[in-house]
């Protein structure tokens, strides 16, 4: 289940039609100091909305002054998104999403042969525990869904420097489940490769991450969760046969999507 929070700027539209608005017969509530909020729950997620007061959006340092709070406590029950209207006056950088999200964010992609995973960066200094790392976030991301694939690459801070790809199927036992079950290796490395992976998909995980665009393969579907708009520009501007989607605009129509079919 995701659980998301999602901040919108005030409706007064909307808001008439919630009886949960209503202090009296025929009389709407307007919370001045503190967001309107309601939640809806269906089979993949559960948001929570939190509706702006209508002055924080028209005094925009009360908007600075008041939103980091409710952002910070939100923050504590799951992801957080701010509608674009929000983002024009106050200055939110969104964090790459949970797993669970990125995983649905790549499902929603049409079906690719070849995958490129750049992992996170989780700072350990001893290889094998940055490895480890590494693998229990791709299983979390990627789970049982590795049948389909004919290449799997993983981009690894840790093999930056080595200029090489090796297997880990020995020291990792799920990189050793996916080729015992399905013959694929898992392969490790510190940058992109340019060859067999053409028309394939690529997670990027790291903030960051500087893209090697030259060595990417052609064709390629670029799935950025860290929603990194220089990431975009470069791409659009070096690599104008690759697809670049980021985290941030799936969001935007998938809570947008959600928000306006579950008005009341």
């Amino acid at each position: 289940m995701i659980y998301m929070n999602a901040f919108f700027p005030w409706d007064r539209g909307i808001v008439k039609q919630m009886p949960a608005a209503r202090s009296g017969p025929g009389r709407i509530f307007l919370q001045r100091s503190r967001p309107f909020i309601w939640r809806e729950a269906g089979e993949e997620a559960e948001i929570a909305y939190y509706m702006l007061p209508e002055r924080w959006m028209k005094k925009p340092e009360k908007l600075k002054e008041r939103l980091p709070e409710w952002l910070a406590a939100a923050a504590g029950s799951g992801e957080v998104w701010v509608a674009p209207e929000i983002r024009k006056v106050f200055p939110w950088k969104p964090k790459v999403p949970e797993t669970e999200l990125m995983r649905l964010f790549w499902k929603e992609q049409k079906p690719c042969r070849s995958m490129i995973v750049i992992m996170p960066d989780y700072g350990k200094e001893d290889f094998y525990e940055e490895i480890r790392e590494e693998a229990d976030c791709l299983k979390a991301f990627l789970g049982e869904d590795y049948g389909g694939l004919n290449g799997l690459l993983l981009i690894s801070r840790v093999l930056e420097k080595e200029g090489m790809q090796i297997s880990l199927e020995e020291e990792v036992p799920y990189y050793a489940h996916i080729y015992q079950d399905t013959g694929l290796p898992v392969i490790c490395g510190g940058t992109a490769a340019s060859f067999g992976f053409a028309d394939g998909v690529c997670i990027d995980m790291r903030p960051g991450y500087r893209i090697p665009f030259r060595r990417l393969p052609e064709k390629l579907l670029y799935l950025d969760m860290t929603s990194d708009p220089e990431k975009e520009r470069l791409l659009s501007a070096k690599r104008k046969d690759i697809c670049y989607r980021s985290a941030l605009n799936f969001l935007d129509t998938y809570v947008r999507n959600r928000y306006n079919t579950n008005r009341y």
